[in-house]
């Protein structure tokens, strides 16, 4: 029932007891990037409709459902200078508690020298992330789903280590005949517990309207989130691309208001598209406006902001690859392999 969703998403906006970072004060950005190719392809952060990735599901607890147990997902990504990342996810459902869900996700960031003051290499070290998913999704009727996830993350640099402890609330509706849906969804909120170097840091909060759209007349599915509900202001000053202009003789000229509000109400944004001809297929592809600005280069032409994907099933598997234009020089790849055992 339309009631049950939104006494729900009143209670998880209620219990919003952290308060976001945008920009360089939040650690534990492996909380923030994707464990899954799909969701990778479509520039979004998680699925607000039913899915049988179970990569992408477990991102969004409220759509995990006893149709997903027994699921296994993989997934790698290979992301920039050596750095990459490894998620593994599987799902059970249990009678009368619900859907259950284990996630771990590992983000490797390479090996580095370990030099004395003077510069001099005396060995190697290296740094890395993990997080832990304990995901839980149950239906209150046949179209309202809640869920919830627990996530510890643990980081490993060098000789320092910090443990927190992050918690996602969602809650979803799903129409009758499953066209359209809607999920909203506040992710990481939580604790530092223990500190990196004795420095207090964030987690990278964010609250999240999301939708989807099944058209009744072509096999295409529209995707839109809303990002960063909590925060309006997403432009982070930025030395390099200043919005002023200063001409030869001095004279500054401001950036219109205008341009400025629109601007910042697109970083808000993430749309994607699926094209799904048969059962045994698909392509998708999204955009996001606010990555595109974060690695906008002076007179330099870049994808920044687009990504792409493709997947292809057969059985009881189902493999993903998909591609996030990140920067000019760089992008991720990613790959997942999804296995459906048998009951």
């Amino acid at each position: 029932m339309k009631k049950y969703f939104l006494a729900i998403s009143i209670l998880i906006i209620s219990s919003l007891t952290t308060k976001a970072q945008i920009g360089g004060n939040a650690i534990y950005s492996v909380l923030s990037l994707h464990p899954s190719a799909k969701t990778a392809a479509l520039g979004l952060d998680f699925l607000p409709c039913f899915s049988d990735d179970i990569t992408a599901i477990i991102n969004n607890p409220s759509t995990l459902r006893k149709e997903n147990h027994n699921d296994i997902g993989i997934t790698y990504t290979t992301l920039f200078s050596g750095i990459n990342q490894a998620s593994l996810a599987y799902s059970h459902t249990l009678d009368k508690i619900g859907s259950l869900a284990l996630g771990v996700q590992y983000l490797n960031y390479g090996s580095f020298d370990m030099t004395e003051e003077n510069g001099d290499v005396v060995g190697k070290f290296t740094a890395a992330d993990y997080v832990f998913t304990l995901s839980w999704g149950k239906m209150l009727d046949s179209n309202v789903y809640i869920g919830a996830n627990l996530k510890p993350v643990f980081s490993q640099y060098e000789s320092y280590n910090s443990f927190a402890l992050a918690i996602d609330l969602a809650a979803s509706y799903q129409s009758n005949d499953r066209t359209w849906a809607i999920s909203l969804m506040a992710r990481n909120m939580g604790k530092q517990i223990k500190k990196l170097a004795n420095e207090d840091f964030s987690l990278p909060f964010d609250l999240q309207l999301a939708a989807s759209k099944k058209l009744a007349h072509a096999p295409l599915t529209i995707y839109g989130a809303i990002t960063n509900l909590h925060k309006w202001n997403l432009r982070e000053d930025d030395p390099l691309n200043p919005r002023d202009e200063i001409d030869l003789n001095g004279e500054v000229t401001k950036e219109n208001k205008f341009v400025g509000i629109l601007d910042n109400t697109f970083r808000h944004l993430q749309i994607g598209v699926e094209f799904a001809p048969s059962k045994y297929f698909y392509i998708a592809a999204g955009y996001s406006w606010k990555q595109n600005r974060e690695m906008y280069l002076k007179d330099a032409f870049s994808l920044a902001g687009l990504s792409y994907g493709i997947g292809i099933n057969y059985s009881r598997f189902r493999l993903c690859y998909s591609r996030n234009e990140y920067h000019r020089y760089g992008a991720p790849n990613y790959i997942s392999l999804l296995i459906k055992i048998k009951k």
